[in-house]
Order: C-alpha cells, then structure tokens, then sequence
C-alpha cells in the first residue's frame, strides 16, 4: 500500500515538473499586462483590414471608377505612396493572425514567429512612414497633384493615419515581448544564428553530445564503485 502512494506521489511530482517546464519560457510575461499577444493581435487584424481596402482604393477602385477611357485601371505611383498602405495593411493582418495563432497554440515557436513577424512589420511600417512624410514634403501626395473631385486625396489621408497607428502598435508588441523573447529562456537571436549560421551550432551541438556522453559514462563508474 505504501509503495503505490510513493508511485503516486512521484507520478504528481513528476506532473508538477512537466507544467513548470511548460511555463518557465512566458513566466516573464506576466508582469507585463496580458500573457498572451491576443489583444495586440485583433487591434493589428482590424488596422491590417482597414488598411488593405484603403490601399485597394488607391490602387485600383478609385482608378478604375474615375477613369473615362478605362486606361487607369491600376496606379502605383507618387500620388498614392506606391501602393504603401496595402502592402502595409497585408502585412500587419499577417502578423496579428500570427498573434492570435501563438495565443491559441501557447507554444514558444508560435511567438517566436509573431515576434518575427512584428521585428519585419516594425521596420517595414517606419520605412513607409518616412515615404508617406516625404510624399507629403515633396508634394507628391498635395491636393493639387489629383484631378478635381477626385476622392484620392481623402483616403491617402486616412491611409497615413492608420499607418501610423500600425507603427505605433508594432512598437508596443517589440517592447512588450523584446525582453521575453530576446533573453528569456529561449533567445531568438540564437535561432538567427542557427539558421543563418547551421556551421557554430554544429559544433556546439557536438560539444554538448560529447558532454553528455563524458556524463554517462562518470555516472556509469560511479554506480560501479
């Protein structure tokens, strides 16, 4: 009797370790508000959203409909940022549907590629940010340089502020998560260097198997003595 409440014991013991294991890489990500990127993931879908139909707007509706001969039909150039807000609203749709993933799934690759995904979004969303301000310095994007009537000028406006509100939530998710996922139990600048750099891990691969056959066989001897 005494011997299956010990099997018991450590069966609970032996549980009780399993979820610690499985918590200890997002341990850190409750001190930071929400444990999972599941809010940040819906804002940046609906911005992601909206900015794709803005950006289809610029590119290909408005042309289509103000043009009288059908010659317009798609426009990427000065006037609408060449086509910055749909390719920055595909983008931050892709990487919110990751957020979500990451949330569902609850496993240290999804969110290593979320934040994969928001370190790609973040630098794309500051490259058009200084594209759209130097269209309006330049006078790309003025209201003099559309057709009269044209309802581009309106929603190359909108298009702007909802890149900027994309800008300002990628910041958010890299500061929330940079710490974790960057110095955490599972560093992600070791998996660049595992996957630009297969040669170093190689060698460190082989240099824990030597380790821990070095470790058997010690124990191995010291069962013996």
């Amino acid at each position: 009797m005494s011997l299956q409440q010990e099997q018991q014991i450590s069966e609970d013991d032996d549980d009780d370790v399993q979820l610690t294991r499985q918590e200890i890489v997002f341990s850190q990500m409750r001190a930071r508000g929400s444990k999972w990127p599941k809010a940040i993931g819906v804002v940046e879908i609906i911005i992601g959203f909206i900015l794709s139909i803005l950006g289809a707007l610029e590119i290909f509706i408005i042309p289509m409909s103000e043009s009288k001969d059908g010659s317009n039909q798609v426009v990427m150039d000065k006037t609408n940022s060449y086509g910055a807000g749909f390719f920055a609203g595909l983008v931050m749709v892709i990487t919110g549907s990751t957020a979500l993933r990451a949330t569902m799934s609850q496993r240290d690759t999804t969110v290593v590629r979320f934040f994969n995904l928001t370190i790609l979004s973040l630098l794309l969303y500051a490259v058009l940010t200084v594209l759209l301000i130097a269209s309006y310095s330049e006078g790309w994007t003025s209201p003099d340089k559309y057709k009269p009537g044209s309802r581009m000028k309106e929603v190359h406006i909108f298009v702007t502020i909802f890149t900027v509100l994309g800008l300002m939530f990628a910041v958010t998710s890299f500061v929330q998560y940079v710490e974790v996922i960057c110095c955490g139990e599972v560093p992600l600048w070791s998996m660049w260097v595992s996957c630009f750099c297969p040669c170093v891990f190689s060698k460190k691969r082989r240099r824990l198997s030597f380790d821990s056959s070095l470790r058997e066989e010690f124990h191995s001897f010291s069962d013996l003595i």
